[in-house]
């Protein structure tokens, strides 16, 4: 049974613009999930989604499970990663930290999700409910 899915919640791994550039994105999702299970002793990659510099997109976990990115908000959210964002402040540009590839995958990402989860009403970051700066911009302002 699928899960009640209402909001998305955009985030940023907080690495450097050149982390793993030359590696797939499946390679990106890989080390996440090492990171995540390894490291957290999670079961599994925190986001369903990651988003790549060059806009390629990775899937985590699966959406029909409930992910591990936003204490408290994890139950009727889907959590998508950018690639970057190091050093990034809360309420930064996108394009300070992500490149316009990312933004053309994000927007679609975002547009497919909606298209495939009709109850999701709000797309929001993930300092909005936690003091940290990532994503490193306002999704509001961005949207």
């Amino acid at each position: 049974k699928m899960r009640e899915i209402d909001e998305i919640i955009i985030h940023a791994t907080a690495t450097n613009p050149s982390w793993m550039a030359n590696n797939s994105v499946d390679d990106v999702v890989a080390e996440i999930r090492r990171w995540h299970v390894e490291e957290r002793k999670w079961s599994d990659i925190g986001y369903h989604a990651v988003i790549h510099r060059d806009g390629a997109v990775g899937y985590g976990r699966p959406v029909e499970r409930t992910g591990a990115h936003v204490g408290g908000r994890n139950k009727t959210t889907i959590g998508v990663s950018l690639v970057g964002g190091r050093g990034g402040i809360a309420d930064g540009e996108f394009s300070d930290n992500f490149t316009p590839e990312q933004e053309a995958s994000l927007r679609q990402l975002i547009e497919d999700y909606k298209k495939q989860f009709p109850n999701i009403t709000k797309v929001s970051g993930h300092n909005e409910y936690a003091s940290k700066a990532c994503p490193c911009f306002s999704v509001k302002a961005w949207l």
